[in-house]
């Protein structure tokens, strides 16, 4: 009777611990989740060089790579290739799928700013993960005299990798290896389960953040043009990823990468808020506060707005109607006094062109008490001095 206990206890057991796996099997939403976002950041960041990194995300020691999106039962290669322009590095890490194809799995986005500053930033592929999915390394500081912790980004320029690739003599980093051709170190593993695969990285998810904007803006622009895609995984993952998007927004990544006990109130935003802005020096980052959404603005202002904006834009019709009739009255006034005033000034041209004759005695008659002032200045001015000779020729005749 006690074997029988114990046998039934142990089955109870198994049971329970078989619905626990298939459970969090089915947690597996899309085939990222078998490539952790947050474990290829920390590999970066124990990395000397780009080279080093691509070598680390194929060690199998280094439990980041779990990918098999071929479905041919081996981990696929990852390859790395570096894209720059001025300040601004893209690295893009691509499975090996077949001899043609390649598939974009995630980009890592780095800049560096001003001070001994620089910013960092992954993206998981929307093919691999759903969605649009963006990490960012982040750290807890206390504020308010150290009552209160808040999430900052870090700075990255301390990074080995990041030192290396802004050296002046460094040649961006192309990975030659491909479906014929592989380095003599990597070997090819199986995958593993994803309750396996996600207690290894779970323990990093604290330190790193999900992000809904783009803090390396121009990257998008040296990255896009060079995305890859492959036929084969669009078409063995579409009904998954489909399932997902239509269970999930398009602009929100939850559960696993949420780590509710770790996040700040930032974090918390709604789908429509503020995107985080950049301040002018380059240097930090300030969140604003969400704000109502369109269509709320549009309801409340339907629902308590609607006859004020009605009477207001029937009264704003009528005043500018009569606006543009006092308008027209005063140009017709105007023309009216500009008329008058160009034929008087005419019939006054007129009648000056008629008298002219008769003006220029008057001009002389005007002239000669002047003329006669100034002989009499002369003359009184002198102080007995002879008359000129102009005055007695006059005075002779």
């Amino acid at each position: 009777m006690k074997t029988l206990g114990l046998r039934m206890v142990a089955v109870f057991f198994l049971i329970a611990g078989g619905t626990a796996v298939r459970g969090q099997e089915r947690d597996a939403e899309v085939p990222g989740d078998y490539f952790s976002l947050e474990g290829a950041l920390e590999l970066f960041k124990k990395s000397s060089s780009p080279e080093e990194f691509e070598r680390m995300l194929n060690d199998e020691d280094s439990k980041v790579n779990n990918l098999d999106l071929n479905g041919d039962g081996d981990i696929d290669y990852l390859r790395v290739i570096d894209r720059t322009n001025r300040n601004v590095h893209t690295f893009t890490i691509q499975a090996v799928i077949s001899d043609t194809e390649l598939q974009d799995v995630a980009v890592i986005e780095l800049e560096k700013l001003a001070n001994g500053k620089a910013v960092l930033q992954i993206t998981g592929d929307a093919d691999v993960y759903g969605t649009e999915t963006i990490i960012e390394p982040t750290q807890e500081v206390r504020v308010n005299a150290g009552t209160t912790t808040t999430t900052t980004v870090v700075n990255v320029w301390t990074w080995p990798a990041v030192q290396y690739v802004y050296d002046p003599y460094y040649s961006p980093w192309v990975s030659p290896w491909g479906w014929y051709s592989r380095p003599i170190w990597w070997v090819s593993w199986r995958p593993v389960g994803y309750y396996h695969y996600y207690s290894w990285w779970n323990p990093y998810r604290p330190y790193y953040t999900r992000c809904h904007t783009h803090r390396v803006v121009y990257a998008d622009h040296i990255y896009r043009p060079h995305r890859s895609t492959s036929v084969i995984v669009t078409n063995r993952h579409r009904g998954q990823l489909t399932d997902y998007r239509a269970t999930h927004r398009a602009d929100v990544r939850h559960n696993r990468y949420d780590n509710n006990s770790n996040r700040s109130r930032s974090d918390y935003r709604s789908d429509n808020a503020r995107p985080t802005v950049r301040t002018r020096d380059n240097s930090d980052y300030v969140s604003t506060r969400p704000t109502r959404t369109r269509n709320e603005n549009m309801d409340s202002q339907t629902r308590y707005e609607a006859p004020t904006n009605r009477r207001s834009s029937d009264d704003s019709r009528k005043r500018t109607f009569e606006r543009q009739e006092s308008g027209r009255q005063q140009h017709v006034v105007t023309r009216e006094r500009s008329s008058e005033r160009r034929s008087f000034e005419s019939s006054r041209q007129s009648q000056n062109r008629s008298t002219g004759s008769v003006s220029r005695p008057t001009q002389q008659r005007s002239s000669a008490p002047v003329m006669r002032q100034e002989r009499s200045h002369s003359s009184g001015g002198g102080g007995g001095s002879k008359p000129s000779s102009q005055g007695r020729s006059r005075r002779s005749r």
